[in-house]
């Protein structure tokens, strides 16, 4: 009985270990930022994470990037908000999945303390997780920005600030899944449908598995995106 015992954890063991490595192999085939991309973020690095804009700017932006996407693929819209004034973050997270780094925000949180407001803004898995930091510390966050996502916890008794925007045509996060979870958002939800927009326009990395072809460009996806948000930044007090 204890050599079968034995036996039988060995394999539970073995399968754990085959698990992770497959797990973290996968993990490896991110989506890379396209040339442009990457030709906004030099010199733009704080302790690993990608910086954008003046430390001593009254409002901070953190952004998580979408799973496996490399968060240099969003530089673009980090560039975007720096000129409107506003500061941003863009923390690396472990293996480019937000769902192993959701309390990433804290640390850049207190390493500003002199930013006086904070929002947080996440693209499809990076929404769901950073709107779950901002559930379990209301205290910290002054709203949440959506791009092509919805919250992981229900907010739907809260008044926290909420941005959701979405591509028309997005076969990873569709407009029907939006509705459908509109029930979890804050009662002070604004929504944004970008007509032709698709899922991986929201950033610059090319297409995704799973994704419908957009039907403009991703420059033009990512200016309505920025125009949306600062309109949405400006109305809150």
């Amino acid at each position: 009985m204890k050599k079968w015992m034995k036996v039988s954890t060995y394999s539970v063991l073995s399968i754990l270990i085959v698990g992770v490595i497959i797990f973290i192999v996968w993990s490896q085939f991110t989506y890379k930022p396209t040339e442009e991309a990457l030709s906004l973020v030099e010199h733009n690095k704080d302790d690993g994470n990608l910086v954008f804009g003046q430390k001593d700017a009254k409002i901070g932006v953190i952004f998580y990037q979408g799973a496996k996407v490399e968060v240099e693929s969003y530089s673009y819209l980090g560039k975007e908000l720096k000129n409107n004034g506003y500061f941003v973050v863009m923390p690396k997270l472990p293996l480019n999945l937000a769902v192993l780094g959701t309390n990433a925000a804290d640390s850049i949180i207190e390493k500003y303390p002199e930013i006086q407001k904070w929002y947080v803004v996440g693209h499809s898995l990076g929404g769901s997780m950073i709107s779950r930091y901002a559930f379990h510390h209301e205290n910290k966050v002054d709203g949440i920005i959506f791009l092509a996502s919805y919250p992981a916890d229900d907010f739907s008794t809260k008044s926290i600030p909420m941005l959701s925007i979405y591509g028309e045509v997005d076969g990873l996060v569709t407009v029907e899944e939006i509705k459908n979870r509109e029930k979890l958002m804050s009662k002070n939800t604004t929504t944004h449908m970008i007509k032709g927009g698709n899922h991986a326009n929201f950033g610059m990395y090319g297409e995704q598995k799973g994704d419908n072809a957009s039907l403009i460009t991703p420059k033009a996806q990512q200016d309505e995106t920025i125009k949306v948000m600062l309109d949405w930044l400006k109305r809150q007090k």
